[in-house]
């Protein structure tokens, strides 16, 4: 495979073309310190077989909150630590070097943030910036190269600059947000000057031979920005002033395109690196939804781009490279796109974690699982959160049974794959599917497990992972209609004029699934929110969606009553009758306990996980399901 031949850019010999690009983890202190948690998640990647590392984001400035701390001399022993855990590794890696410019956070609640000009950012503090002056500009230049030699002191083999995403280079390169009349604004060679001046300064202090990598939008996707035809040409006048390596994203965090949700298709930014790798000679790295290494092969077959990041790929399993190059493709923990754990907990400034791999920045937690003695361990119910404790306890030594009464796995997953809007889900099933047989774990599907069958395996430890089943609403004429999943599972015939009682989740996955087939749907939900439990970078996108398929939506509006053809509703007190051919119920869930129950007293260690505990996202099963391993 290509992915695995060697490459050579700035004088660095890569061993291959996975790069782990750079992610505000929020594992470090709240000062940018590094922690032992964010040694052990760079230390696992590099020991599962990436090529390069960035590492960052790095602030240049003490007051900005997140990133990790590279504006003064005293943290360049912090910094050696990550640079050692690479080399360890023999990956080469850089230092991502950050300003944020109007998106700034700041520590200091009277600092003003500073940008090119003075407008501010439709997200975050929403704050108008102040516009810096020349000396200013010159001032933060400085302190970009002071950065830089602190990152080579610290024995990085490079810095990447971030001129992408909607931070302080991006916002100088985008005529949308540089309203400048000086030397710094108008033309694009001005607009370009401040990363060019940056670049020249790092050379200066680090030496002309000191690899300086950037990385940019293929296009801003933002109204009045730069699109892929001038982002080209910035690409070559940063070529010229000696950049060895061009990261390409797309867009910007306030960009009103999905950019990273299961919406993208995989690989589907590829394009962007391919214009630009067409404008340049130096090395250009392709990124954003590049989950699978299959993908990532054919990228660079086509030429598109000469190496691949794989970010939130390599969060959901560290050793995607070794798999792959070894041709375990069955057993790669594919990241889906769901951003539960990745991009929500960012949003909110909470540690990283995810779906499919809840051992995220938990690797010491969990290394050198042994059972001091193996137990009979019994699991009812493949969802996510069982399958993932019986991985767990698997690896663990102990002896598990799962008790499955599909034919496959994955729970109530496999019903949200049905939908446009979660099809990666499916994903996740197929590869419990595949690796639980080769822990050893006894997988029997089409088994509806009762007492009876659990006490009869005589288990030392019972786990119950059974989940919730649909709520039916106490609404005249609730007979009328059909739920959700029986919708979703094909178990239940749909007119083409269509109801859908209830905006969470669940309701907009079937919602999406009917639009997307044609049929013409409405959403009835009570809150003043369709899609409350959605997370946050992922909901916009949904909402999106709906209306791009014509899905009308009602908030605030109740359903009183359910007849053959139509749905009658409330809304601000008045009554009206919504005519349908079906009625679809998608009002939440209610736990299924009453196994655990039945079982309580009759097994030495019982316990229950995920939604039959109480309905929430499959993130929290899968983290119950790998914790169980911590105290089994």
């Amino acid at each position: 495979m290509k992915l695995f031949e060697p490459i050579e850019f700035g004088g660095m010999k890569v061993k291959n073309r996975i790069v782990l690009p750079a992610v505000g983890l929020n594992y470090t202190t709240p000062d940018g310190r590094v922690t032992d948690k964010l040694l052990r998640f760079y230390e696992e990647r590099a020991k599962g077989g990436i090529g390069f590392a960035v590492v960052g984001i790095a602030k240049i400035e003490p007051h900005f909150f997140g990133g990790i701390a590279a504006h003064s001399d005293e943290f360049i022993p912090d910094l050696k630590k990550i640079a050692d855990v690479f080399h360890k590794y023999d990956v080469k890696c850089a230092l991502q070097l950050w300003h944020p410019g109007r998106y700034e956070i700041s520590f200091d609640p009277n600092r003003q943030p500073v940008a090119p000009s003075p407008i501010p950012p439709p997200i975050f503090t929403k704050r108008t910036p102040k516009e810096l002056t020349k000396e200013e500009i010159l001032q933060i230049e400085e302190e970009f190269a002071d950065a830089a030699v602190r990152a080579k002191k610290a024995g990085f083999d490079a810095v990447e600059l971030i001129g992408s995403a909607g931070y302080l280079i991006s916002q100088f390169f985008s005529p949308a947000t540089n309203k400048r009349t000086d030397e710094y604004g108008g033309s694009l060679e001005n607009r370009t000057r401040f990363a060019v001046e940056i670049i020249q300064k790092i050379k200066e202090k680090c030496g002309e031979s000191y690899p300086v990598m950037i990385r940019i939008p293929g296009d801003e996707f933002i109204e009045g920005g730069n699109t892929v035809r001038e982002m080209k040409q910035i690409a070559k006048i940063l070529e010229d002033a000696g950049v060895v390596a061009i990261n390409v994203m797309a867009g910007w965090h306030e960009s009103r395109k999905p950019l990273t949700t299961m919406l993208v298709p995989r690989g589907g930014f590829a394009y962007l690196a391919a214009e630009i790798k067409s404008a340049v000679s130096v090395s250009v790295i392709a990124s954003h939804r590049i989950n699978d290494p299959i993908v990532a092969e054919k990228i660079l077959q086509e030429g598109k781009a000469d190496m691949v990041a794989m970010l939130r790929a390599l969060i959901a399993d560290p050793e995607l490279p070794k798999k792959a190059k070894e041709g375990r493709f069955d057993e790669i923990r594919y990241c889906v796109a769901c951003n539960q754990g990745c991009m929500d907990m960012v949003m909110q400034a909470q540690p990283v974690t995810c779906l499919v791999n809840p051992i995220v920045g938990r690797e010491a937690e969990f290394e050198n699982l042994k059972a001091e003695k193996p137990k009979k361990v019994v699991i009812v119910g493949g969802g996510p959160g069982g399958c993932m404790a019986a991985e767990m306890l698997a690896r663990k030594g102990h002896k598990v049974v799962l008790f499955e009464k599909t034919d496959k796995l994955g729970g109530q997953l496999n019903l949200a794959a049905k939908s446009p809007l979660g099809y990666e889900f499916a994903e996740v099933g197929k590869y419990f599917m595949n690796v639980l047989p080769k822990l050893g774990v006894e997988v029997r599907y089409n088994t509806e497990a009762d007492a009876g069958k659990v006490l009869a395996e005589n288990p030392d430890v019972a786990v119950i992972a059974v989940g919730a089943s649909p709520l039916i609403p106490p609404i005249p004429g609730v007979e009328n209609a059909v739920t959700a999943f029986d919708v979703l599972a094909g178990r239940a015939e749909v007119g083409n004029s269509v109801v859908v009682i209830g905006g969470g989740g669940v309701g907009c996955d079937v919602a999406a699934e009917l639009a997307n087939e044609g049929k013409k749907v409405t959403i009835v939900e009570m809150l003043p929110k369709i899609g409350q439990d959605i997370g946050i970078s992922t909901r916009w996108t949904v909402l999106m969606y709906l209306k791009e398929k014509g899905v009308e939506m009602l908030t605030n509006t109740k359903a009183v009553e359910i007849k053959p053809n139509a749905v009658v509703v409330e809304q601000n007190g008045e009554r009206k009758e919504l005519q349908c051919d079906t009625a679809v119920i998608a009002v939440g869930t209610k736990p299924n306990n009453g196994l655990y129950d039945e079982l309580q007293g009759k097994v030495s260690e019982l316990y229950k996980i995920g939604d039959c505990v109480k309905p929430r996202k499959a993130l929290d099963a899968t983290r119950e399901g790998a914790e169980l391993a911590l105290k089994v």
